[in-house]
C-alpha cells in the first residue's frame, strides 16, 4: 500500500484503489484530489494488479463468500471513503468495505467511476457515470458531463500554441484510415500558420500514421511531434495548460473532456465509427449542442471561430457531491 498523509486534525480518510490504467487512475486521483482542497484528508493508495483467470475465479468467490463468512480479512486501517475506476478495483473495494465493517465497525462509502459490472450497481454507495454511459437513474447514481479527471484550467493559455492529440486502431468501436486522419491534420496546421503546432501520438496509434506526422513535422516550421512513449508522466497537463486550442480524433474522447476541463477550445476530428449511434458519439453530440466544442466538419464549412472556453469541473462536482451526501458539515 502506497501512503501519503496529511496531518491535519479531523481528517476524513481516504483509500483510493488504482488499476494501472492511466485514464481510470485520473479520474480516481482527480476526485481525491478536488476533495482535499474542500475538507482536510488523510489519503492512502492500493495498487491493484490485474488479475490472472484463476485469480479473477477467486476474486468473485471470495464475494459471494463474503455474504456467508463477512470479515475474513483483516484490513490495515479503517476509512471514510473509498474510491476507485475500472472493473478490476470493484470486488476489491466492496470486499474492503466488509471486511471494514466486520473488524472495525466502521462502514466506509464505497464510490467508483464509471456504470459498474452488474449485478454489481445496487452495491456501491454512489457511481459517478458520464451521460454517455447507459444506467439506471437510481439514488446512487450521479451523472457528469464527462469523466472527471486531473487537468486544471490554470489562465496559462497562449494564443498561438496549438495541440493535435492523434489516437488510433481499436478494433471494438471504429475503423481507422491514417491517410484521413493525416488529411485533417495537415489541413488544420496549414490554415493556422501562425500557431507553433505540437503533435502527439497515443498507444493506439499505428506505426504507419506516426511514421507520416513524423516527417510532415520535419519538414514545416513550427510543428513538433511526440510519440506518446517518449512523453513523461505530466506531460500532456502541461500541454492542456499551455495550448490555447486542442483538436483531438474522436476515438480519444476522454481526451476532449481533459481538454474542456483545463480550459482550452476543443475541435474534433471525426473517426469512422462501426456503429454510428454509439456511446462516444452521443457524448460528443451533446458537446456540440451545447457548443462546448467544434466538429471538424464544421470548421471545415467556415465555422473557423472556435468555441469560447467554459472549463468543466466533474472533479469538483463529484468532491461536493461525496461532501452533500455525507458530510455536509464540510462544506
Amino acid at each position: 500500500m502506497i501512503s501519503s498523509s496529511s496531518e491535519k486534525k479531523n481528517s476524513l480518510s481516504v483509500l483510493g484503489f488504482l488499476d494501472g490504467r492511466p485514464g481510470h487512475e485520473k479520474q480516481t486521483r482527480g476526485i481525491i484530489k478536488a476533495l482535499g482542497g474542500l475538507t482536510p484528508l488523510s489519503v492512502s493508495y492500493e495498487n491493484i494488479p490485474e488479475p490472472s483467470f484463476f485469480a479473477g475465479l477467486k476474486q468473485w468467490g471470495n464475494w459471494i463468500a463474503s455474504f456467508f463468512l463477512p470479515g475474513r480479512t483483516n484490513p490495515e486501517v479503517p476509512v471514510d471513503v473509498i474510491i476507485g475506476t475500472g472493473s478490476r478495483t470493484h470486488i476489491p473495494m466492496l470486499l474492503y468495505k466488509k471486511n471494514c465493517t466486520a473488524h472495525f465497525s466502521a462502514t466506509p462509502k464505497v464510490i467508483t467511476c464509471m456504470t459498474p459490472n452488474f449485478p454489481l450497481t445496487g452495491m456501491f454507495d454512489l457511481c459517478f457515470v458520464p451521460r454517455h454511459d447507459t444506467c439506471r437513474n437510481d439514488n446512487n447514481v450521479f451523472v457528469t458531463v464527462g469523466p472527471p479527471s486531473t487537468a486544471l484550467s490554470e489562465g496559462r493559455h497562449v494564443r498561438e500554441k496549438g495541440l493535435l492529440l492523434v489516437g488510433g486502431v481499436d478494433e471494438k468501436s471504429h475503423t481507422w484510415d491514417s491517410e484521413s486522419v493525416f488529411s485533417q491534420v495537415r489541413t488544420i496546421v496549414a490554415d493556422g500558420p501562425e500557431i507553433c503546432w505540437t503533435i502527439s501520438s497515443s498507444p493506439r496509434t499505428p506505426e504507419e500514421t506516426m511514421a507520416m506526422l513524423e516527417e510532415f513535422a520535419a519538414k514545416e516550421d513550427g510543428v513538433t511531434f511526440f510519440r506518446a512513449e517518449e512523453t513523461p508522466a505530466g506531460w500532456i497537463e502541461e500541454e492542456y495548460s499551455q495550448n490555447q486550442t486542442v483538436w483531438v480524433t474522436a476515438d480519444s474522447v476522454s481526451m476532449v473532456y481533459e481538454a474542456l476541463t483545463a480550459g482550452c477550445s476543443v475541435g474534433v476530428l471525426p473517426v469512422a465509427w462501426k456503429q454510428e449511434k454509439n456511446k462516444f458519439q452521443q457524448g460528443l453530440d451533446y458537446l456540440y449542442e451545447k457548443k462546448m466544442v467544434t466538429s471538424f466538419a464544421s470548421w471545415l464549412g467556415g465555422n473557423k471561430k472556435m468555441p469560447q472556453a467554459h472549463p468543466l469541473n466533474e472533479a469538483g462536482r463529484c468532491a461536493e457531491e461525496i461532501l452533500r451526501r455525507w458530510w455536509p458539515e464540510r462544506q
